[in-house]
């Protein structure tokens, strides 16, 4: 029981240090994506919590059945996975990456790959959401999703 108590005690410590590490790699995020931007000419995105929804949707889905793809498990795809959220785009994309990086590592490769270098610089896009967490195939590995778009 005084095991059970102390716990209870220090979950408020426990709650700020993950909504803080989760706002720290957000803005991460937000910075290295911007920073490529910036470098390219183009405007700054910002933060958009219903991009963050459908990330963290997509990001939940992939890991329930261990796979990467921009299909989800079941069976959706960006477009459905944005109405969900009712998000009412006229520009989207998403980058998705399994790797043993952080914020920095994950933009770095995607400005690697044509494809996701591509979304990252379009110029159409003018918000962006993200999500990331543990791969459950290789806990050294976290899987990203960044959903990027424009209402």
């Amino acid at each position: 029981m005084l095991f059970f108590c102390a716990l209870l005690m220090l979950a408020p410590y426990f709650c700020r240090n993950a909504a803080a590490m989760e706002s720290e790699w957000r803005a991460e995020i937000l910075h290295h994506v911007n920073a490529a931007r910036a470098g390219a000419g183009l405007a700054p995105l910002t933060w958009n919590s219903r991009l963050a929804d459908a990330a963290t949707r997509h990001a939940a889905d992939l890991q329930s059945c261990g796979k990467l793809a921009h299909d989800g498990c079941d069976g959706s795809n960006l477009p459905q996975r944005l109405d969900r959220v009712a998000y009412r785009y006229r520009a989207a994309a998403e980058n998705l990456a399994l790797c043993a990086c952080d914020a920095a590592g994950v933009v770095q490769l995607w400005l690697g790959s044509e494809g996701h270098r591509r979304n990252l610089l379009n110029p159409a896009v003018t918000e962006l959401g993200a999500d990331t967490r543990v791969d459950i195939t290789d806990p050294r590995r976290a899987l990203w999703v960044l959903v990027l778009g424009r209402e």
